[in-house]
């Protein structure tokens, strides 16, 4: 036993600065490897931040143009309903008041379709993910009502025409079901402002986070 721990000696002895320059080697490389580790590690972590950024970035006009919408709608929609509750107060017999979209079937309501699709939603934090998830959900719900009022506009109401006497009875008071046409029109203008409510909050939110 002495005799091998007096040959390990000898042997470390004759061959120590090989040791040492080797161990030196490991050493420089694994820091090389550990430093290489870590900075590829910074640069992935900024990627990923410039790349939520440029989502938050990209959803905000997004955001914006709901809101440009809601508002024409809005203004349209209540001077609509208000000129007509205006001629009622007055014991007239107005035209039922009546909103279509412009060029299109229905208000934009795909956007969020885009952003799952192509995979963006991985960069969202958990939280305004769910956000943004229910407010275009919510925003869908609002166009298929949207859908349905524009189709019963089309089927059920322009055939009718412009005759007064068929939208009131002898007493000048609005048929139910005319009334409640009308009624859906404020329904929807009530959903509309509560989700530019939303869109505020949420484009706010953003703003925090860019």
């Amino acid at each position: 036993m002495a005799s091998l721990r007096m040959w390990i000696v000898e042997k470390y002895s004759r061959h120590r600065a090989s040791i040492h320059k080797l161990v030196f080697e490991i050493v420089i490389v694994f820091i090389g490897v550990t430093a290489a580790f870590a900075l590829e590690s910074v640069r992935r972590d900024r990627e990923e931040a410039d790349y939520r950024s440029s989502i938050l970035a990209a959803l905000a006009p997004t955001l914006d143009d709901v809101l440009r919408h809601n508002a024409a709608f809005e203004n349209e929609a209540q001077a609509k309903l208000a000129a007509f509750d205006a001629a009622i107060a007055r014991h007239e017999r107005p035209a039922l008041p009546i909103f279509r979209e412009d060029n299109a079937e229905r208000p934009p309501t795909r956007i969020w379709d885009s952003v799952i699709a192509t995979g963006a939603a991985r960069a969202l934090k958990p939280d305004l993910l769910f956000q943004l998830a229910r407010f275009y959900n919510r925003q869908e719900s609002l166009g298929e009502r949207y859908v349905r009022y524009a189709a019963y506009t089309e089927t059920q109401i322009f055939p009718l025409g412009a005759d007064p006497a068929v939208f009131y009875d002898e007493a000048g008071q609005l048929r139910p079901m005319f009334a409640a046409y009308v009624d859906r029109l404020r329904d929807l203008l009530a959903a509309t402002r509560n989700l530019t409510a939303q869109a505020k909050a949420l484009r706010a939110d953003l703003d925090r986070r860019t």
